[in-house]
């Protein structure tokens, strides 16, 4: 994978529902996004308008390998990861945009843009979401808020180079503590 799966999320949900890229600037010239990845140091409810955030909860390795192959003259390890992840997806509105739309946010995930996403960065998205209104959170604030959240599947992998055996030097300990240096 070569994008991170909340960008991806991001992507799907912007293109699905339609949203621009952000509302454009606050007088204190902060950008007004629209679709972002959770982050605590952008500002949001600055605007009336929908605002939506997606963040990984949890997650949970299903498999995490490593093996080595030689390719050509280059020993090298390759190391995979299978895992799942609860993704959350946070609908906001100072009006009734957030509490009309966000079961929208679970149509996007089983688009056909989503399918195709999936299929290019090699990630499956579960097709059962629950949805809560978490409006009451904020305290006495007047922002709708409502929550999505559904499982994803992800591979990940890297290899690197990596020494064999013979191309870095040994050294031995003997029971008086000297060190010996073996050479080829």
């Amino acid at each position: 994978m070569r994008k991170s799966i909340e960008k991806i999320l991001v992507d799907i949900i912007k293109h699905e529902l339609n949203l621009p890229d952000n509302y454009g600037t606050t007088s204190k010239n902060d950008v007004i996004p629209s679709v972002i990845v959770y982050s605590q140091n952008i500002k949001l409810f600055n605007t009336d308008k929908m605002q939506i955030t997606v963040r990984t909860v949890s997650q949970r390795v299903w498999s995490n390998r490593a093996e080595f192959k030689q390719i050509g003259d280059v020993y090298t390890e390759i190391h995979d990861i299978n895992e799942s992840r609860m993704m959350q997806v946070d609908v906001y509105s100072r009006n009734n945009d957030a509490r009309d739309r966000f079961w929208e946010v679970s149509m996007a995930l089983k688009s056909v843009y989503a399918q195709q996403q999936m299929d290019l960065y090699n990630f499956k998205i579960g097709t059962m979401t629950n949805s809560q209104n978490t409006s009451g959170l904020d305290g006495g604030s007047d922002i709708n808020r409502f929550t999505v959240t559904f499982n994803v599947l992800t591979h990940q992998s890297k290899q690197k180079a990596v020494d064999y055996y013979d191309k870095f030097p040994l050294t031995l300990n003997d029971e008086k503590g000297q060190f010996y240096s073996v050479e080829e």
